[in-house]
């Protein structure tokens, strides 16, 4: 039979480990640093601050969004981790995410289906071009490659 006071004692413990675990999980988030628009403009935040904190070894997360002309409310959010970070002239950000499985989203059945054979990657700009490629992964074959202009949110992990 064990002690009351070793069953508060590892009551306490656990509370304790909770309360770090937390703290240390609130402290590891991701703060929008920069965002820029399709043309390149700046929207929110400081180009030089994003370039700043890249060079000093912070991870940079993308995000963007993709919404149709003609119907507003069809609207999409992707985020990834960008994966390879390149600076250039001291004033451009051009960052590749890792390639994903090709899906297809449908948003009146509010679901994603992937597209078989089928991988994408994005390289994106903080001058509003994004490069974006398809390729078949069993075959290698290019399905499709085109540069879109695009606003770029750049996140940094806090």
């Amino acid at each position: 039979m064990t002690h009351p006071y070793m069953n508060n004692m590892k009551f306490l413990i656990l509370v304790l480990l909770s309360l770090m675990s937390s703290s240390l999980m609130a402290q590891n988030h991701w703060k929008l640093v920069y965002e820029n628009d399709a043309d390149g403009n700046s929207v929110v935040g400081n180009l030089e601050k994003l370039i700043t904190m890249i060079r000093s070894g912070e991870e940079v997360r993308l995000g963007w969004r993709i919404q149709r002309a003609k119907d507003p409310s069809w609207k999409i959010e992707h985020f990834a981790e960008a994966k390879f970070i390149t600076i250039m002239n001291d004033g451009t950000v051009q960052a590749q995410i890792d390639p994903i499985i090709g899906q297809t989203p449908d948003l009146d059945e509010l679901q994603i289906v992937f597209k078989e054979n089928l991988e994408w990657s994005m390289i994106a700009s903080t001058n509003g071009k994004t490069d974006r490629m398809m390729r078949n992964p069993v075959t290698g074959e290019i399905t499709g490659h085109q540069i879109r202009q695009g606003g770029i949110k750049w996140f940094v992990r806090k």
